[in-house]
């Protein structure tokens, strides 16, 4: 069997465990060679009964794999192997690395930064904020962005840094399947600007079991991974571990003590993790120069009533309730201050009667 397709089929081994499989490829004397080995073999090599029998399975398949392999590029996705030149550099460093991608769109380049942010699925304001700014920062300057796709701080940090630059996600399931299937403009977009990636060959579904492992490649492609909002048992904190493992940076971005989101990335810093307060802190440790900021539109100035209600609007929401204890306007008069100030530019309305200050670092 050609070489190549030999390392497709060792992918229908992917509920083995990578460094079994590339110990299999390398005694077996490389990947064309892996088939037809015996169980006394396989349990020299450490496989279990059930590694064994999956091995059988897949040896059983081999046609069928074989046809599967000639249709791949049809469906718009690329195979690349850990002997290809393409394969991350940084990927190829760590010890359950994947022996082959699959990827719809483009692999990270290596000649500049690759930057994972992850966080929670649930993320406040603040959080999303944060990975927005941060991400926005760091792709306008250069910077790759690579997260997982999820819903909160992934999906918010890879729609911003799309908006200047690239993004990669790597998914826990098939490259061909979007998930969360809400997140499909967000797909779409980040194969046309960057790529999907995953080890799991197509028609693989996202499953928990599967979201370690695309962590340890989120944070082994990467150079740092930052982690904004995560609470103390979380699968962004598995990554930190992993990145810790792998050699890369950990960044952590703190956040209200009040707040459980806060536990994971406090703690973080207490191991160790350095504490990122703006975006221009790792721009600094990456030698990476902020990109010019546009002009922003100029705001039209704000009432003197719009003055006195801005003054106790925040970053973090606030309700229209507390608003007219504070200020002590009529409703009418606070709404209709509220709706002019959001046509300005100054704040925005957030879920349930909620407002709150729109920041920008050009104001800063």
């Amino acid at each position: 069997m050609e070489r190549k397709k030999a390392y497709y089929w060792c992918t229908c081994l992917q509920m083995i465990t990578p460094i079994k499989v590339r110990r299999l490829i390398e005694e077996a004397g490389g990947p064309s060679e892996v088939f037809g080995q015996s169980d006394e073999k396989l349990v020299q090599m450490g496989f279990t009964a059930r590694e064994q029998r999956i091995y059988h399975e897949a040896c059983a398949m081999e046609k069928t794999i074989e046809a599967e392999y000639e249709k791949l590029s049809q469906s718009g996705i690329r195979f690349v192997t850990i002997e290809d030149e393409e394969y991350p550099v940084l990927l190829k460093e760590v010890a359950d690395r994947p022996i082959g991608l699959f990827v719809k769109g483009n692999l990270p380049k290596s000649d500049s930064p690759k930057i994972a942010i992850v966080g929670a699925r649930a993320c406040s304001s603040y959080g999303k904020e944060c990975a927005e700014e941060i991400a926005r920062e760091l792709s306008a300057a250069g910077a790759q962005i690579v997260s997982g796709m999820a819903y909160g701080i992934d999906c918010c940090s890879q729609k911003a840094a799309l908006e200047a630059g690239s993004s990669y996600a790597v998914l826990g399931g098939g490259v061909d399947i979007c998930y969360p299937r809400e997140n499909i403009g967000l797909y779409e977009k980040l194969i046309r600007q960057g790529g999907v990636i995953s080890e799991m060959r197509p028609k693989t579904r996202s499953i928990p079991v599967l979201f370690p492992r695309r962590n340890r490649i989120i944070s082994g492609i990467c150079d740092a991974v930052i982690i904004i909002e995560a609470r103390k048992k979380s699968g962004s904190l598995i990554t930190a571990e992993f990145a810790g493992e792998q050699g890369r940076s950990v960044y952590a971005v703190p956040g209200s003590i009040f707040s459980d989101l806060s536990e994971g990335c406090h703690e973080l810093i207490r191991n160790g993790a350095v504490l990122l307060s703006s975006p221009q802190e790792i721009l600094a440790d990456f030698k990476l120069e902020a990109a010019a900021r546009k002009i922003h539109r100029q705001k039209m100035p704000l009432t003197e009533i719009e003055q006195d209600v801005y003054r106790f609007i925040e970053r973090e929401p606030v309700h229209m309730e507390i608003l007219l204890q504070k200020t002590g306007y009529p409703a009418g008069t606070l709404c209709s201050a509220l709706f002019q100030m959001e046509l300005k530019g100054y704040i925005s309305e957030e879920a349930g009667g909620c407002y709150k200050r729109i920041f920008n670092v050009s104001d800063s």
